[in-house]
């Protein structure tokens, strides 16, 4: 009996929450050309986008929120009509002026479109780097030959779309495969669009975050306002263990630097 009231107050509680977040949705104006920070999911978006954010005083919508609970960017990315419903559902952080979404970088072609005139700035980082902290952020292994059945369901259902990308054509049955071709995908976007978009490598803002952000801010006209020093060292996502690429892969460590390379040089890695 506990077990089914728990369910009835879980639905009831999801219904309220649906219904608010529709008012709000429904009230936001969405901005007109919005800042768009986009790159792989793990590729030090978040950072980047909160001390952007911190420096220049501009609010920023890191992540769309109700996405995170529940995806619907695959839908978005089968039609115009179908993305235009994904703004109106996300409309209270596409109100704001800086918005981060890494699922946003593989429905580009409707973003620009919908927002022709918007400044574009996409953050790579290391294959290998972004690999690993994609699975340690979910707590799966990397040295598998296949991932089993239940460990994926396991996965919440926004995460599953990172890990299985047959939804944007490939075909590989391999995990590791998959979330290279991912990698792939974001940094021929950046290597396409380098002379328009501001392209942001993981690694050279590590090695001097302010300089980055402002880089950042006059690419997107906006004025820094705030010092960021006590804030440049804050995780703004959840610490991955950053261990040994060879203990966390095994031989599959070989079939992302094989299936990376030859975007990864034109990138500055794996020289």
């Amino acid at each position: 009996m506990s077990g089914i009231l728990e369910g009835i107050r879980r639905r009831a509680y999801d219904l309220q929450r649906w219904i608010r977040e529709e008012r709000v949705a429904r009230r936001a104006v969405v901005q007109p050309a919005p800042k768009f920070i986009l790159g792989m999911q793990k590729s030090g978006t978040s950072v980047i986008a909160g001390l952007l954010s911190l420096r220049t005083g501009v609010p920023a919508a890191v992540d769309l929120a109700r996405e995170w609970r529940r995806s619907t960017i695959v839908a978005a990315s089968r039609s115009r009509r179908g993305f235009d419903r994904f703004v109106r559902r996300n409309a209270a952080d596409f109100s704001r002026r800086i918005v981060k979404e890494p699922s946003l970088t593989f429905v580009h072609e409707h973003l620009l479109r919908r927002w022709p005139d918007s400044d574009i700035a996409i953050v790579v980082r290391d294959p290998v780097s972004t690999i690993r902290s994609v699975l340690e952020r979910l707590g799966l292994p990397g040295d598998l030959e296949s991932m089993p059945t239940a460990s994926l369901e396991a996965v919440p259902q926004p995460w599953r779309l990172v890990l299985d990308n047959r939804w944007l054509g490939v075909d590989s049955e391999h995990y590791i495969d998959q979330l290279s071709r991912r990698w792939c995908l974001a940094a021929e976007l950046a290597i396409e669009h380098r002379d328009r978009w501001q392209v942001v490598r993981y690694e050279d803002f590590s090695l001097d975050k302010v300089t980055v952000v402002d880089r950042m801010a006059d690419h997107f006209g906006l004025p820094v306002v705030a010092e960021i020093d006590a804030f440049l060292d804050r995780p703004f996502q959840p610490r991955g263990a950053r261990r040994d690429p060879e203990a966390v892969f095994g031989d599959n460590l070989q079939r992302i630097i094989d299936s990376t390379r030859p975007l990864a040089r034109r990138l500055g890695y794996h020289e």
